[in-house]
This record gives C-alpha cells, sequence and structure tokens, in this order.
C-alpha cells in the first residue's frame, strides 16, 4: 500500500471523494493562506501608524461595511449557485487589491482603507467557502471530512505564517500585495473545478425575489440557526476582548512595526501548525465521541481557564498563551463542529442565512468586544487585565449555549429525517440501481454459493395436511373441529363462534391450515385471555409444528391482555427467524392499537433481542426468509426484496418497539432509499440514539465503513458455512443438507470461492 493510500485509510477518506476532499483541503489553504497574510499586513500597518486604543474605531466601521456586504451577499445567492456568487467576490477583491497596490501604506487614510477591505473582504470569501463546502457534502461525509478540510485552512494559516519572514527580507511590505492577488487567483481556479453534481441545482422561482432582512429574519426564527448565530457572537466578543489583551501586551514589548509583523507571523505559525495537528489527529474523532456539544463547549471552557489566569499574573506571556489557546481550538475543533451544524439546514434555509450569520453574527460579537474595551479602556483608561472578567461571564454563557445547541442540533436531524424519508424516498429496484445493502453484507449471494455445492433449502412446510374429510360422530365442537371438515368447521366457526378455553389446543392446530386461518384466528381472539397460556406454550416450544408457531402471533397481536405482551416478547427468542419476526410484527401492531402492554420490563427484552439478532451473522441474515405471506404493516410499505432486507427490516422493528418509532421508521426507509442525503441523515440519527455496543454491531450491516473496516467485516467463506450449520435447524429442513455442509467444512481441498471452481 502507497504512503497516499495510508494516509486516506488514516483519514478515512473513501477512493470517490479523493478529489473532491483534494480540492476543498487546497481551497482551504488558499483561503487561510489570503486570510492570516493579509491579517498580519493590516495589523502591522495599522499598529505602525495608529495606537492600539484606535482598533475599536477601525473595528466598528468594518462591522459596518461587513454587514452592507453580508447582505448584498446573501441576496445574490437567492436563485444561483454559491460557487458562482464566490467567483464574483474573488474577483471584486482582486481587482480591489490591484488598483490599491500603488497606495496602500503611504498615508494613514490609505492603511485604513486597506484594513476594511480585507476585512470585509475575509469574511465574505470565509462564508462563501465553506457555504459551497457544506453543499458538497452530506451530513455523514460532513462528518468525517471537514476535519481533513479545515486542515487545508490550518496548513495555509501555517505556511503563510512562516513565509511572512523571509518575504519580508526580500519584498517590502507593500510588495506582499501581489501575493495576496495571486492567491485569490488559485482560489477562483479551484473554484471552477468543483463538480457541478455535488452542487444543489438552483431554485429561482418567477417573483421570488429576497426581501430586505430576509436573512436575519429567517435566522431568529429558526432554532438551530438562531442558536448558531447566538454561540458566533458570543464567542466573536470573548475572541475580540482577548485579541486586544494581546496585541496590547505584544505592543508593549516589541512596539516595531516590522517586528510586531514578524511576531504576529510566527505566532499563526506556531498556533496554525498545534491546530493542524489537532484537526488531523482528534478533531473527527473527538467530534464523534464527545458529540455536538461537547465540541462547541470545549473552547469557552479553556479560554476561561486561560482567562481566569489572566486575572492572576497578566502580561505578555500569559496573553499570548490565552490568545493561542483560543486561535488554535477556533481554527481547529470549533471551526469544523461551527460548520458542521449548518449542514443540516435545508439549502434554500442555510443559503439564505449562513453569511448574514456568519457576517452579522461575527461582527456584532467583535463589535461587542470592541465596545468592551472602548467603554473600559479606550474612554476612562482602566487597566485591561479586568477585561478577563468579561470574558469569564461570556464563556459560562457560551458552555449553557453548548448544551441547548446539542439538542437542537438533534431536533433538526430528527426533522430533516422525517422530510426526507416520505414515500417519495422509497425508490424501485430500478431506480436505486442495485442493492445497496450488499456491499455491507457478506459480498457474495450465499444462496447462490450454497446452490452450486448441492445445498437445498426445504420447501414451505406444507402444514397440517387435510386428508379426506371424515364424518363426525356428533355435532360436539371438539368432534366436529377434529373431523377435518373445512366446510363444515368454517360454517360453525363463522355462525356458531367458540367461547370454551379447553378447545383452545383444537384451534391451535386448525390456523396451520390456509382456508381455517381467519375463523380459528378470529375464534382464539374472541376466547380472549384464557387462550393466551395455551398459545405462549405453543410459540415457546421449538419442537411444536413450525407453521402454527409462525401463525400464533398474529392471534396473541388482537387479544387485549398484558399476558399475549409478555408471550410475543418470549417468541423474540425463539431459533426460528419466521417466528421472531412475527412476534415483533405482532408486538407492534399491539402498540399502535394501543393493547395493554407488558407489567414486567418489556425493553429489556427487546433490547436483549436485538443484541442477539445483531450477533447472528452476515450469512444468517441474508437468508432468513418467510414462508407466509406478509401482511401490512406500519414499518414498510412493501417489501423490497434484497438479501438481508429482512433482518434489517426486522432489527428496525424492535428499535421502533424502544425507541421514537417514528424516526425509526424514517430512519429504516432512509437506509432503503436512493437519497444519499436522507441515508446520510438516517445513519446520523442512528449514530445518535444507539447505545454503543448496538451501534458497533449494526453498523457493519448498514454503516459507512471505511475500506479498512469493511476487510475486517468480511469473513473467509468457511466461517460463514459453518454459521450456517449452527443455524440449521432455521434454514435447512432435513439432516442430509446439514451433513452436506458438514462435508464441505471438512474437505479442505475445496476451492476457495464456489462461484470460481478454477481459482480465477
Amino acid at each position: 500500500m502507497t504512503p497516499a493510500a495510508r494516509l486516506a485509510e488514516w483519514l478515512d477518506v473513501r477512493p470517490s471523494e479523493v478529489r473532491l476532499v483534494l480540492l476543498t483541503f487546497s481551497g482551504a489553504f488558499v483561503m487561510m493562506a489570503f486570510v492570516v497574510l493579509s491579517r498580519a499586513l493590516r495589523e502591522a500597518f495599522f499598529l505602525d501608524r495608529f495606537d492600539a486604543s484606535a482598533l475599536p474605531l477601525v473595528g466598528g466601521a468594518a462591522i459596518g461595511l461587513g454587514l452592507a456586504g453580508a447582505g448584498l451577499f446573501a441576496r445574490a445567492l437567492v436563485g444561483n449557485h454559491p460557487r458562482g456568487v464566490l467567483r464574483t467576490v474573488i474577483a471584486a477583491l482582486g481587482v480591489s487589491l490591484a488598483v490599491l497596490y500603488p497606495f496602500v501604506a503611504r498615508s494613514a487614510s490609505m492603511v485604513v482603507l486597506f484594513y476594511l477591505l480585507t476585512a470585509v473582504g475575509t469574511l465574505l470569501l470565509t462564508s462563501g467557502f465553506w457555504l459551497v463546502v457544506s453543499e458538497l457534502f452530506v451530513v455523514r461525509e460532513a462528518k468525517r471530512l471537514f476535519g481533513v478540510v479545515s486542515a487545508g485552512g490550518t496548513l495555509g494559516l501555517l505556511v503563510a505564517g512562516t513565509s511572512i519572514r523571509p518575504l519580508l527580507a526580500l519584498l517590502a511590505p507593500r510588495d506582499l500585495l501581489i501575493v495576496l492577488i495571486g492567491l485569490l487567483g488559485l482560489s477562483m481556479l479551484i473554484n471552477e473545478f468543483i463538480p457541478r453534481d455535488r452542487l444543489v441545482a438552483d431554485a429561482r422561482e418567477p417573483g421570488n425575489r429576497p426581501r430586505r432582512g430576509e436573512g436575519i429574519r429567517l435566522a431568529l426564527e429558526t432554532p438551530h440557526v438562531r442558536l448558531i448565530a447566538a454561540v458566533i457572537l458570543l464567542i466573536s466578543a470573548a475572541s475580540a476582548v482577548v485579541d486586544f489583551q494581546f496585541k496590547e501586551a505584544v505592543q508593549r514589548a516589541l512596539g516595531s512595526g516590522p517586528e510586531m509583523a514578524v511576531f504576529f507571523g510566527d505566532f499563526y505559525a506556531w498556533t496554525g501548525g498545534l491546530a493542524l495537528v489537532i484537526q488531523l489527529l482528534l478533531t473527527t474523532r473527538f467530534l464523534a465521541s464527545a458529540g455536538i456539544a461537547w465540541s462547541v463547549a470545549l473552547v469557552p471552557l479553556v479560554v476561561a481557564f486561560g482567562s481566569t489566569g489572566m486575572l492572576l499574573a497578566p502580561g505578555l506571556v500569559a496573553a499570548t498563551g490565552l490568545r493561542g489557546a483560543d486561535s488554535t481550538l477556533r481554527k481547529s475543533i470549533f471551526r469544523s463542529v461551527m460548520e458542521f451544524l449548518w449542514v443540516p439546514v435545508p439549502h434554500e434555509l442555510r443559503r439564505r442565512t449562513k453569511t448574514v450569520v456568519d457576517s452579522v453574527a461575527d461582527a456584532a460579537g467583535e463589535g461587542l468586544g470592541f465596545l468592551l474595551v472602548f467603554l473600559w479602556v479606550t474612554l476612562p483608561g482602566f487597566s485591561s487585565r479586568w477585561l478577563s472578567v468579561f470574558v469569564i461571564g461570556m464563556c459560562l454563557a457560551l458552555i449553557a449555549l453548548s448544551q441547548r445547541i446539542g439538542r437542537e442540533y438533534f431536533a433538526t436531524l430528527r426533522s430533516r429525517l422525517a422530510d426526507g424519508a416520505g414515500g417519495s424516498a422509497m425508490l424501485t429496484e430500478a431506480n436505486r440501481g442495485g442493492d445497496p445493502l450488499a456491499p455491507t453484507l457478506s459480498r457474495l449471494d450465499i444462496t447462490r454459493v450454497l446452490n452450486t455445492r448441492g445445498f437445498e433449502f426445504d420447501p414451505a412446510p406444507a402444514g397440517v395436511p387435510a386428508g379426506p374429510a371424515a364424518e363426525p360422530e356428533d355435532d360436539e365442537p371438539d368432534t366436529l373441529l377434529r373431523s377435518g371438515d373445512i366446510g363444515r368447521i368454517t360454517d360453525f366457526l363463522r355462525l356458531e363462534g367458540v367461547r370454551d378455553p379447553e378447545l383452545v389446543p383444537v384451534l391451535a392446530r386448525l390456523i396451520a391450515r390456509d382456508r381455517l386461518l381467519a375463523p380459528a384466528s378470529k375464534a382464539l381472539v374472541e376466547i380472549g385471555a384464557p387462550a393466551v397460556p395455551g398459545l405462549a406454550l405453543l410459540l415457546d416450544d421449538e419442537g411444536a409444528d413450525f407453521v402454527i408457531r409462525r401463525r400464533i402471533p398474529r392471534v396473541l397481536a388482537r387479544i387485549s391482555d398484558p399476558a399475549a405482551d409478555d408471550a410475543l416478547l418470549v417468541g423474540l427468542a425463539a431459533g426460528r427467524f419466521e417466528v421472531r419476526y412475527r412476534a415483533a410484527v405482532g408486538l407492534a401492531r399491539r402498540r399502535v392499537a394501543g393493547l395493554p402492554g407488558s407489567e414486567t420490563s418489556p425493553d429489556v427484552a427487546v433490547w436483549q433481542a436485538i443484541r442477539d439478532e445483531l450477533g447472528r451473522g452476515r450469512a444468517v441474515w441474508e437468508l432468513a426468509r418467510l414462508l407466509d405471506d406478509v401482511e401490512p404493516d406500519p414499518l414498510v410499505e412493501r417489501q423490497l426484496g434484497m438479501r438481508g432486507e429482512l433482518s434489517l427490516e426486522h432489527v428496525f422493528r424492535l428499535l421502533s418497539l424502544v425507541l421514537d418509532a417514528a424516526p425509526m421508521r424514517a430512519a429504516y426507509r432512509s437506509l432503503l432509499s436512493g437519497d444519499e442525503e436522507a441515508r446520510s441523515f438516517a445513519l446520523e440519527y442512528l449514530e445518535q440514539v444507539l447505545p454503543t455496543d448496538v451501534k458497533q454491531r449494526l453498523w457493519p450491516f448498514i454503516g459507512d465503513l471505511s475500506d479498512y473496516q469493511e476487510r475486517q467485516a468480511i469473513r473467509p467463506l468457511d466461517d460463514v458455512v459453518a454459521d450456517l450449520v449452527r443455524t440449521g435447524a432455521t434454514l435447512f429442513g432435513g439432516t442430509e443438507q446439514r451433513e452436506a455442509l458438514r462435508r464441505y467444512l471438512n474437505d479442505s481441498h475445496g476451492p476457495a470461492d464456489p462461484l470460481d471452481p478454477a481459482g480465477n
């Protein structure tokens, strides 16, 4: 395996994703290189001509311009691809820098103009880039790959930061604008190579013009987006105050413009290097293990701790350490999780609100931070040390918000799952393009394999043979029901009815006959609770007639007695798949009908059944089948005929008994649909709600496994057949078939693949 392949495997980048990841990684690299270089230059230019106390004034002006630019950006996104709007931003920024190049740094006004242009330009450039990226990946891809994409930006920050010193040795600070223009040209080129089939189509409608302030209104009306905005606002405010404390400490210690530019470049480089390591090694894993809430809370926790240090021992070391921790974690884990939070937001809502939120919330946060600095330091001249009290307060508020945003993310995910899993998402076999479960099962059609070895499946049991109709000796119900005269029995059950519990064993035998199934079942239901003990004994008896056992659950499903629920829970542990399947269907119907449930602990039995089912192996899953017709069921609309689907359906029906049934049904349908986005929402929802051990067992059947995990999940054919031998009572009807399987296992000279006897 090549080093590149090993790296892709370690980062869990799938072969089909390599090009897209390389493009977005490169785009993030160039974008952040532009951001850090332009920021270092504008801060050095500004602090060389103005005192640090003037930063709130120019920052406030940048906020005002940023709000206006964000409004124009959001209006342009309505009905247009984000890629096209981003192209316009890049071009306009490049032309503006080219015009400004001959005049920058010659006067204070040109320095201020350069500051404002780069501050607003980087805001729109960054927001536009991540808006494009959020439309390129579905939620599961985003959760897995946003850390890698963000690492490209961090690498760009690192490279640009370390390049400032050698560049300044060769060029005047003003000449670095040429480098900025070159970076914008690379951004334009990368933007053009983004695959169009990944972007959501335009949604322009006649007369669908954005109204003034619509983005802000939508953001405030949508809880998920509103919480994102609140988090961005507070974290930006806290960071602005910390940044001021840091820059003030640097100015006091260094003073010289070129020295400060070099220091800032080195600082951004070192923090970028640490952020890069965190992104590649920790971000994805931390997000998956800690969850949304704690991933958001990490930065405020660290900043609150560092600000406490600033209160106790202010100075360059404490300010640099605090700002370094803030910058490193914001560029790595925090940036990835905040961009990931936008992925579940519907496309049109995201286009109308993301740039506005990024600009307004970020600018408002910076404005709040600058206002605190202005009111505490600039006007009265108080020590900036005590600004840390405000920072700690904002961090505590952020920690509280992080818990809310974790809950709101789950609610948004559930809503999107329900929206995308309706009837339209259930595609036919033809337009689904194959079996989506096949890659995660045994990767071979086990039925075909066994047929090539001469193994045959048992035919559907014929049930109780009818035999010749016997003449009843009298009209006693017991004698009549045992007579075998289907016509007389049917008439008797329909006209006379049965109320005697003593006749339960006889009626149970009658449900084995297709023509008597309906009237005999009705008679048992009418007997009610007294019929349950006898039916429960038959259901739990592995030696009883299989036809009777697999039909008992439909009777128990209609009897209004808690004992019927208990009997079906016991049936979940039966050896035969169809008995387990029918028992789960019966329990689901009882829940829908509102019949009384078990008075013990039904969830314990269901979770155990789920774990047992997931431990049976993929080969056993593939051979699960039903001998009776499938009745209408709330979980599925129809059988799709895929290998392993019945077992998957059975597990999801069990899950719907112990978890919220509606989203679980939506998740099941989404997994079988051809909609990759709906499937991704289903996987993300399941990851949020399933116990860890259940998720680990279920994921090989349905999950987005890496190539390495898929290779690990594939078992040798002999192990597969060994599983089938162990479940022979379920899958094979006679001793000869099981002995044939054992002979195959003992045949050490058999071909590795029965489908390829020649070993090709």
